[in-house]
């Protein structure tokens, strides 16, 4: 084992002198072939076949998209968000003679800082914004939601033990829960809001609305407490004349890029800072009485649109106003911050409707052959998707015996494990099928692919042995690989992923709790650090091994999708194979 110990260790060397570097190089390797001057084998019994993931669990999610992405392979994803509000403070004192000046909703978007000029000017470019034309133009409307998203599953069944789940159809009367129902007036008698809460005359807070990449300016202002317009003020806190006039304005702050819309300030006093005081008391009587936002997105004539991913958890929602604090005459400028998402305690759920395209639908049925697994294609699509499950070594499945062919008959696996190699490298290689993505001129093809264990639901031993790093979060762990290979014109042409430990304890460990030869799943994933599970909502069966009821949460999250050559592919040179470099005993 001594040389594949050197191997291990000079990878991993590599990794930490390169932790500083920014990979820019999509899908490079960090030790090419050519550095093994020893003997390959190419596994020959393969299994790979993709499943459709039917309805998946979308509550809590770390990442949720919003918008529409249209995929012209796959077809067309639309993504709502509902999320609960949380107190900041509970039983507040807002004080007497309260005027609120706005309410304003900041979600920063995920995005690089690359410059700030002599005026403190800053220059980003965006990350996780999918489409075609990502300042594409779309609809966005702010709603109260009226459905309680309850934490425990009241259902007879359950009787309030188990989690409850929702699922990425909740939009639609076929799903668990219809959040689009009844319209709501403040007796919450419905699932939805009567009034559009972002409201605001500037139509890129709503019926314009796209992902802007500019930094989110500030400006001093005050309230005109006779006319209630909120007016631009100077340094000397002088009303500026005309309004239009921006050179007298002071920032008050810059943000990063992010979705920044002012919301109805009348509602959100008479809603928040008017209510009683029992329904302030805890946020627990607050989510009852207040059941959060619903975040809608519709299509305008014209325009395709265009999809973000966000974490909610980061928003501020801030109510600011004016009022005098109790025994006092003096008018003091306040401001009443409310959470979103889970980092205030409560409950989201992404809703995510997606409109297979009849071309995917089609050849996703024609390729499901689990009994033979020899499939012309493969396809792994995020979301309400598909995902490829795979037996290496055939029907070796969860065997770890040394001869467990059908009958007692050694198969491949038993064979190799009788060598005794020293394993050196071990990779999968799957290309894409770019006569299939031709379609998807519009589209790119997901930045990586992660391969998990779905016996057991986990990250391969591969991804927790690397520790490599990127200045891009998402590009981490580039030994274990995943990352997209592209060819000159920005087009895929493959992904790699180095499995050596995992073919090591295969083949030649002895601990029967790690040699197994477990299914694996490989899925389209949004960040290579989330690998957390959600619930299908109809566990997957096979034809060999157990169900599966989880799979990555990061999948679910993500939308994009791509055709690969299957095991069964005609073009046989791009047919998914298993690459072993060994080093013979002496």
């Amino acid at each position: 084992m001594k040389k594949n110990l050197a191997v291990t260790f000079l990878i991993f060397s590599m990794v930490f002198i390169s932790c500083d570097q920014d990979f820019n190089t999509i899908g490079a390797d960090l030790v090419g072939d050519e550095h093994f001057d020893f003997d390959a084998y190419s596994v020959q019994n393969i299994k790979a076949y993709s499943v459709s993931t039917g309805e998946v669990q979308t509550n809590n999610l770390p990442i949720n998209p919003l918008g529409f992405y249209n995929n012209p392979y796959f077809g067309e994803t639309k993504a709502n968000f509902v999320t609960q509000a949380a107190l900041t403070a509970v039983q507040p004192n807002f004080g007497t003679d309260v005027k609120v000046e706005n309410v304003t909703l900041y979600v920063p978007y995920f995005s690089k800082l690359i410059s700030t000029n002599s005026n403190n000017e800053s220059t980003y470019v965006l990350d996780s914004i999918y489409g075609a034309n990502k300042e594409s133009k779309m609809k966005l409307s702010v709603y109260e939601n009226g459905y309680f998203i309850s934490n425990l599953d009241p259902s007879p069944s359950s009787n309030f033990e188990d989690e409850q789940r929702y699922y990425n159809n909740s939009t639609s009367n076929s799903g668990t829960v219809n959040f689009e129902g009844l319209k709501i007036g403040h007796d919450n008698a419905g699932n939805i809001g009567t009034e559009r809460l972002n409201d605001s005359s500037d139509p890129s807070e709503n019926d314009q609305f796209y992902f802007n990449k500019e930094e989110v300016v500030i400006y001093n202002t005050k309230l005109n407490t006779t006319t209630g317009v909120l007016e631009y003020v100077n340094a000397n806190g002088d009303v500026i004349s005309p309004q239009t006039d921006v050179a007298p304005r002071v920032v008050k702050a810059r943000l990063a890029p992010g979705i920044f819309i002012t919301l109805n300030r009348e509602y959100f006093k008479k809603r928040i800072l008017e209510a009683s005081s029992n329904v302030l008391f805890s946020n627990n009587d607050f989510r009852q009485y207040f059941k959060g936002l619903y975040f809608k997105m519709e299509q305008i004539a014209g325009e395709e649109g265009a999809m973000a991913m966000l974490n909610f958890n980061n928003a501020n929602l801030n109510i600011n106003f004016n009022s005098k604090n109790t025994g006092s005459t003096v008018v003091t400028p306040k401001t009443f911050s409310i959470k979103l998402g889970v980092n205030g305690g409560g409950n989201t759920v992404s809703l995510q409707d997606f409109t297979p395209s009849t071309n995917y639908s089609s050849s996703l049925s024609a390729n499901l052959n689990q009994t033979t697994g020899q499939n012309a294609n493969l396809f792994v699509k995020g979301g309400k998707g598909s995902v490829v499950y795979m037996d290496l070594f055939g029907d070796d499945l969860l065997n770890s015996e040394l001869v467990s062919g059908p009958n007692g008959v050694p198969d491949e696996l038993d064979e190799i494990r009788k060598k005794g190699w020293l394993i050196n490298d071990a990779y999968l290689e799957v290309y894409v099928d770019k006569t299939a993505m031709s379609l998807n001129s519009k589209a790119q093809e997901p930045e990586r692919l992660y391969l998990f264990d779905a016996t057991n639901q986990k990250p391969l031993v591969d991804y927790s042995f690397d520790t490599s790093v990127s200045t891009n979060s998402k590009r981490s762990k580039v030994i274990f690989g995943g990352i997209v290979e592209r060819d000159a014109s920005g087009k895929a042409v493959k992904y790699k992923i180095r499995i050596i430990q995992h073919i090591n304890n295969i083949i030649n460990s002895t601990n029967f709790n790690v040699n197994k030869n477990v299914k694996l799943g490989l899925c389209v994933i949004e960040n290579i650090g989330l690998v957390s599970n959600r619930f299908y909502k109809i566990p997957q069966t096979f034809v060999i091994g157990p169900d599966i009821k989880i799979f990555p949460v990061s999948s679910i999250i993500a939308q994009q999708g791509v055709v690969l050559h299957g095991t069964g592919s005609a073009d046989i040179e791009k047919r998914l194979k298993l690459t072993i470099h060994y080093t013979k005993p002496n």
